[in-house]
């Protein structure tokens, strides 16, 4: 009998230890929480984390100033396609042109079609809260709706995070 209880207690303590021991602690991609180093965005409501973001800062003769690009990329096909003046400002975004007072912001689904897969932005903003060119660092936030002349996509609580940026003459 005595055996049989001491069987019992052991038993419940591995229970107790196995449920409480080997807790997850951290977060994934869809739990709802946005990752601190990574550009992130949710598309139709559903969280959205890029594997890796770059981005290109060069002249824009057309707008009269220097520009950037950034490309961010999920499981290696590129999702956003964001373009702005490479200075710290809130900019409306369009597609309507390059200017120095705009952005440009495009969601892609990941297909081939370039009228289909690309969702160009109508309204919204891009708001670049950190422009380092020198320690290559982006940051801020954007929203925005995005159309491909059939259907849209919402594009909202997006984030930039750039830690490397290409400088071409």
């Amino acid at each position: 009998m005595k055996t049989l209880s001491i069987l019992a207690k052991t038993m419940v303590l591995a229970l107790v230890f196995s449920l409480t021991g080997c807790s997850n602690d951290s977060k994934s991609s869809t739990s709802g929480t946005p990752s601190a180093d990574k550009t992130t965005f949710k598309l139709d409501g559903v969280l959205i984390t890029a594997d890796e973001t770059e981005a290109t800062v060069y002249t824009n003769a057309i707008a009269g100033g220097q520009y950037i690009d950034v490309f961010a990329y999920k499981a290696g096909v590129q999702v956003l396609e964001l373009h702005m003046p490479a200075t710290v400002g809130n900019y409306p975004a369009q597609h309507a042109g390059f200017t120095m007072t705009n952005s440009w912001l495009t969601y892609q689904s990941g297909g081939t079609d370039p009228i289909a897969d690309n969702f160009h932005s109508d309204s919204g903003t891009m708001n670049l809260t950190t422009c380092d060119l020198t320690a290559d660092e982006l940051r801020g936030t954007f929203n925005f709706v995005g159309n491909n002349t059939t259907s849209t996509k919402n594009i909202t609580e997006g984030k930039l995070v750039v830690s490397e940026i290409t400088h071409q003459p």
